[in-house]
């Protein structure tokens, strides 16, 4: 995935980039009432290594499937630890024969959330570390 920005701030080593969001259901959204074509401008701060200045333009790619792969993380792990946790909670609890299975179980879910969220930020901080190399500025 490729796109174009403009550098609109430095500040010492780093560079603030804007980029215009493109849409999400494509080309022909003239029809569409969701809004969604509408473009929108988005600041991303980069490491100056490429010795822009402001009013530069850049291009950033990426590696579509290090993205693909790091949306899933943040998407699927708490949806799919949400869902074992509330139905393995519920069977243990079934299993107990407690009265408040229901809400202990969904209770397990929120902490399920929460231990997803603990996963994510420690998985976060290690892929800060690597992605560098699946994220590539040019100079234009």
């Amino acid at each position: 995935m490729e796109s174009i920005g403009i550098v609109r701030a430095q500040k010492d080593n780093k560079i603030f980039v804007e980029f215009t969001r493109e849409s999400a259901c494509g080309e022909s959204c003239e029809s569409c009432n969701a809004k969604c074509a509408e473009s929108e401008q988005e600041l991303f701060e980069f490491n100056n290594t490429i010795s822009a200045k402001v009013g530069d333009l850049v291009k950033i790619k990426t590696n579509d499937k290090s993205v693909l792969s790091y949306k899933f993380l943040v998407y699927g792990l708490p949806l799919v630890l949400f869902m074992s946790a509330i139905s393995l909670s519920y069977y243990i609890f079934n299993k107990m024969g407690l009265a408040n299975k229901d809400l202990m179980s969904l209770i397990a879910g929120i902490l399920s959330f929460i231990i997803s969220f603990i996963i994510l930020r420690s998985i976060d901080k290690n892929y800060e570390k690597t992605s560098r190399a699946s994220i590539l500025l040019e100079k234009m």
